[in-house]
């Protein structure tokens, strides 16, 4: 691996943390890590390559094998598709004990994975970031055959099940609605109008619900986390519409359970 000048990385390590001084024998590859991983939390849209490099003045080979390798221990998640990073459940779990029970994933994992099971589904917890969703825990069924979800996954907003809730508790206008719901990769297109009264519907149930838009024959169900105020996690079930699994009413039962016990409520 080859390595970026000492003083660059000191001084990205210097920008990020403000007091590293006076080490004796500073490890380059070290500094230059926690800096990337500063950088990716400074900033809530996911980066490129280019971009962190540009920021923290590193060579691009040093930066390339240290996000390779930060992406092994799942302390840095990649998406192949738009080629830029962000953090990674890694970094939550590597604070767990600092952080206590105060951590929705903590909280709500064995129930999760107790619900998916019961509800032959694969239930995410996702978790708003700027004008996306991001996979931070998921829990599957036993099924041969189930949805896959990857965590570290970034979605537009407005997605599925879960846009229609985040559109009803957000505070997007007119054009911005229509602007992330065009930016949405459907499967097949809901008409706008329906698409607007079935926000309205969530909106006053708590519930957003998605079929076969996203993925032709899924079955999306979504519940808010937070119970008041900004809306900041969701939980969603996502399963073979023409599978076994039990009715509407009940799937949310389950998953308003769930989202009860990842808020501590």
């Amino acid at each position: 691996m080859s390595a970026a000048a000492p003083s660059a990385l000191l001084d990205a390590a210097d920008r990020g943390a403000g007091n590293v001084t006076h080490l004796a024998k500073p490890v380059g590859a070290v500094i230059a890590a926690v800096a990337i991983l500063r950088c990716l939390g400074r900033h809530r849209a996911a980066l490129r390559l280019s971009d962190i490099v540009r920021e923290e003045r590193l060579n691009t080979s040093t930066a390339l094998n240290i996000l390779r390798t930060l992406e092994h221990e799942r302390l840095v998640a990649f998406d192949r598709e738009t080629k830029r990073y962000t953090l990674a459940r890694g970094l939550a779990d590597l604070a767990a004990p600092l952080v206590g029970d105060d951590d929705p994933v903590r909280r709500a994992a064995p129930a999760m994975a107790a619900a998916a099971q019961e509800l032959h589904a694969t239930i995410g917890l996702w978790r708003r970031v700027g004008d996306a969703v991001e996979l931070i825990h998921v829990a599957d069924s036993s099924a041969t055959i189930r949805v896959a979800f990857t965590i570290g996954r970034r979605l537009p907003m407005l997605l599925g099940a879960m846009g229609r809730l985040v559109a009803a508790r957000g505070d997007l206008d007119g054009d911005a609605l229509r602007e992330g719901f065009d930016a949405v990769p459907w499967a097949i297109a809901p008409d706008y109008a329906a698409w607007l009264g079935e926000v309205a519907t969530a909106r006053r149930s708590g519930v957003g619900i998605d079929r076969g838009h996203v993925n032709a024959g899924i079955l999306g169900v979504a519940v808010p986390v937070e119970r008041d105020g900004p809306l900041v996690h969701v939980l969603a079930a996502a399963m073979f519409d023409a599978g076994p699994h039990p009715d509407e009413a009940v799937i949310v039962d389950r998953l308003q359970t769930v989202a009860a016990v990842a808020d501590g409520r």
